[in-house]
């Protein structure tokens, strides 16, 4: 009969985690038999962030693995949800006579487990007794933590999943093991469900190693398996979208170069530094914040870049863009201030004029097949199921920025701020804003694509001279997308007519009153001496 009292250790080598666990009864200074009762050092650790060269940190972590001779097994991803239909019968059975009794307390839970052959059978009575006794206690703590306590819906859910891996993985480990050479530990890499927290939590209370790679600094390991400071190696940074774990150690390693930039890149173009590399943030999303401007404050704003502009800010993965939505009624009385002010904007190769309408196209087709094939769970349309859907018409561009434009298109036809039209129901609504930002501009793809976030903000300026047809429905939902992608938009009636106030709503827009109105101001193209004048600047 085998006794466990496992100590945990109080110094611990990160670097030679694997290599220890090969023979973790080794030191004999450490481990003492007392009759059955065998103490042993037990080492539960943790390894939080993630190093600059990602496949040296995936390299490190199979690195360990592989130094182990077995004793150490990656479980994330790997946990045996298997169960027979006979156990599953005997837990319904079970669960239902704790609903009746209001709730079994964690001894008799344990109890009848035992009586329902729900917890296996050791022939070691020591190993035998403690699987029942770490159960007991890990369930009042489970209890605990709930106000409803065992009555939880999650309670239920929990004590089978645990039931499930105690058979298919602390059974068949204590059944191989050599108490010549210690206990085998369990890897864990990323993120885990409930269910998974507390059978990590079971495996280090009954004596198993643990040993956590915890790229996003989840505080939880902390919490829940009392890993302190002295057992929580940190790596350089934290990790907030985790990579897959490979299957096996990658065959590829970083020169010294490499490695050098990475280092050089982390201190000097992280996400609050203002010193940022090109296209840095490609991969992140976005979220534009109209500001609120003055009429002289349109041109200036609309000069500089995002990143010196008020609340501008980049964090978790997300770049907030800063932006211009602005009108002007009529025209500035001071024409060349006004020309001078247009032309620095127009003659820039990020913006685009607009002076004929309408510039889009109105989608007649019915999308709402598409559009409800898209929806979440939430009810909300999934940019990931847009992106992988196979009508998607912006496949061809990077990742990154096809998931720009559909958090735009989710965001816009979740809460559309465009004006409903006769009968029209806010489903329809959302269901139009949904099919017509499915095709945007030519010339919108191409600035996204030339959009470096924390740079100079791209510019549609539309100068509406009333010449022909007038600015559709369609051209102010394409418009209303432009803001929501972060680029501005300037719009001037010198005429002091109403445009697109007949398709989106009040106050969605800056609404600049111009001291004077023209009917016959044609726009006006630079002239050639401030062409040349430009070249030398």
């Amino acid at each position: 009969m085998v006794n466990l009292n496992p100590k945990r250790m109080n110094a611990w080598d990160s670097s030679n985690t694997g290599n220890w666990l090969k023979d973790s009864l080794g030191d004999p200074t450490k481990v003492s038999i007392d009759g059955e009762r065998l103490t042993y050092p037990q080492l539960v650790c943790q390894y939080v962030g993630m190093s600059l060269d990602e496949d040296e940190y995936f390299s490190f972590l199979h690195t360990q693995v592989n130094e182990s001779s077995g004793m150490l097994t990656i479980l994330s991803d790997g946990l045996n949800k298997e169960i027979t239909a006979d156990r599953l019968r005997s837990i319904n059975q079970l669960f239902d006579m704790h609903r009746k009794e209001k709730g079994l307390s964690p001894n008799r839970m344990v109890a009848f487990l035992d009586g329902y052959a729900l917890l296996p059978a050791i022939k070691d009575a020591g190993l035998n007794r403690r699987i029942r006794t770490t159960l007991i206690d890990l369930l009042k703590k489970l209890q605990a933590t709930y106000a409803e306590g065992t009555l939880h819906h999650e309670y239920r859910r929990i004590t089978t999943d645990l039931v499930k891996w105690i058979f298919n993985h602390v059974e068949p480990a204590l059944e191989k093991a050599d108490f010549n050479k210690g206990l085998p530990g369990y890897l864990w890499y990323g993120s885990s469900s409930p269910s998974e927290k507390w059978f990590l939590t079971y495996l280090a209370n009954f004596g198993f190693h643990v040993v956590l790679f915890n790229p996003s600094d989840d505080p939880r390991p902390k919490q829940m398996l009392g890993i302190d400071a002295e057992h929580s190696h940190r790596f350089p940074k934290i990790e907030t979208e985790l990579k897959p774990l490979p299957d096996e150690m990658p065959k590829i390693a970083g020169t010294v170069a490499f490695k050098a930039t990475q280092e050089i890149n982390e201190l000097l173009h992280h996400e609050n530094s203002g010193l940022y590399k090109p296209f840095q943030f490609k991969s992140f999303s976005t979220n534009s914040i109209r500001l609120k401007t003055t009429e002289d404050e349109v041109f200036l704003i609309a000069k500089e870049r995002a990143m010196i502009r008020p609340y501008f800010e980049v964090s978790n993965k997300q770049v907030t863009i800063p932006v211009v939505f602005a009108k002007m009624m009529g025209i500035d009385k001071n024409r060349k201030r006004f020309w001078n002010n247009v032309h620095s904007l127009t003659e820039r190769e990020d913006t685009h004029v607009i002076r004929h309408f309408p510039f889009t196209k109105e989608q007649k087709t019915n999308q709402l097949f598409h559009y409800r094939d898209a929806l979440g769970a939430n009810g909300i349309l999934d940019p990931e199921k847009m992106k992988s859907a196979n009508w998607w018409t912006y496949g061809k561009l990077p990742i990154g920025t096809q998931t720009v434009i559909g958090e735009a298109i989710a965001k816009h036809a979740e809460d559309p701020i465009l004006l409903r039209q006769g009968r029209e129901t806010m489903e329809d609504l959302q269901l139009y804003a949904f099919a017509q930002s499915m095709v945007l501009p030519d010339f919108v793809i191409r600035l996204m694509q030339t959009f470096d976030y924390p740079q100079f903000v791209p510019t549609i300026f539309l100068y509406n001279e009333e010449n022909g047809p007038e600015l559709s429905r369609a051209d102010a939902n394409a418009l209303c997308m432009m803001h929501l992608l972060g680029l501005d938009v300037i719009i001037v009636n010198p005429k002091g007519h109403l445009d697109i106030e007949k398709w989106v709503e009040e106050g969605m827009f800056d609404l600049h009153w111009m001291d004077d109105r023209s009917f016959n101001e044609p726009f006006k193209n630079p002239s050639v001496v401030q062409k040349i004048f430009k070249k030398f600047r």
